[in-house]
């Protein structure tokens, strides 16, 4: 009797406090944001979790200072920023069983070197938001920065995007992508090149973004941000030829099956969403109903 009772016991624990606990949820803002602005990191993370019973929500924060963050998605190495998000992850209890997790605009593709690269916790649904997936054939340039930030961009771009230093310092140039320019690209571009599998295929890398439960990608309908906005569903511009823009399903990296992306697209694991309006713009009308209430809310 006193066996059985304390198999029930441990059934109703299981129940009352397991069961229903929403997975966790992490964010990567993009480029001229930071972790916490209440205008947009912030917004969202109140809305998350006023829509889900305030599941923990944790925004990355690059270098454990606002500003330094703010201006990391400007001047950074982006591998370091990697390493550093995999040992942050590492050490928060409530990720310990693993999170959803969201990226938006170059926060994509980061997270998604986050699950490639380490992945522990896990990373249940990787969502993305606006992301550089094949990178940029156009750089932003500063419209989002401010002028100290913006002259020092201008002034490391007129060394070139493939220049050495510079691909160490400037964050957008480490996913610059020139059609004309591809052997360029696959010698001195160290971050896009390397989790795309460009060169060698890590199977470590596809492996972890096969373990994914859903890769969902949202591009902008009319984004003038994203050079082509098609990267943002994994599509580039065709070599040499920015009038053809290849869709996901033509490229490379698709058909050869990379990372994993087309065994994840045929066992029906990449969800594509189509987002109204310019880049990262959306209500959190929007955001709840096609976000939020589709992909993050499910249970550890």
């Amino acid at each position: 009797k006193t066996s059985l009772l304390l198999v029930v016991l441990c059934i109703v624990i299981q129940i009352v406090y397991g069961a229903n606990v929403t997975r966790p949820v992490v964010l990567w803002h993009g480029m001229g944001d930071n972790c916490c602005n209440p205008f947009s990191m912030g917004a969202i993370t109140s809305q998350i979790q006023t829509i889900l019973n305030n599941t923990f929500v944790y925004s990355i924060e690059i270098g454990g200072d606002i500003i330094i963050d703010e201006i990391s998605g400007f001047l950074s190495n982006v591998d370091s920023q990697i390493s550093e998000v995999c040992k942050t992850l590492s050490t928060i209890p409530q990720l310990k069983n693993g999170f959803n997790a969201i990226g938006f605009s170059q926060g994509s593709q980061f997270l998604r070197a986050y699950v490639q690269r380490c992945n522990s916790p896990p990373v249940h649904n990787l969502i993305t938001m606006g992301g550089q997936h094949q990178g940029v054939a156009e750089l932003p340039g500063c419209l989002w920065a401010n002028s100290t930030i913006c002259e020092s961009i201008q002034y490391l771009l007129s060394f070139g995007a493939y220049n050495p230093i510079v691909q160490d310092a400037l964050v957008q140039a480490q996913y610059f992508k020139d059609p004309f320019d591809l052997s360029g690209y696959l010698y001195y571009n160290h971050f896009l090149v390397d989790i795309n599998n460009e060169k060698t295929i890590n199977v470590e890398y596809k492996k972890n973004l096969l373990s994914l439960n859903l890769l969902v990608l949202g591009k902008f309908e009319y984004d003038f941000t994203v050079v082509p906005r098609e990267s943002e569903w994994f599509g580039e511009y065709a070599p040499g030829d920015t009038s053809v823009v290849l869709t996901m399903n033509e490229t490379r990296l698709y058909k050869e099956d990379r990372i994993g992306l087309r065994s994840l697209d045929e066992s029906g694991r990449v969800k594509k969403v189509l987002i109204p309006g310019f880049h990262m713009q959306f209500t959190l009308e929007w955001f709840t109903k096609h976000i939020i209430l589709p992909y993050l809310n499910n249970t550890v």
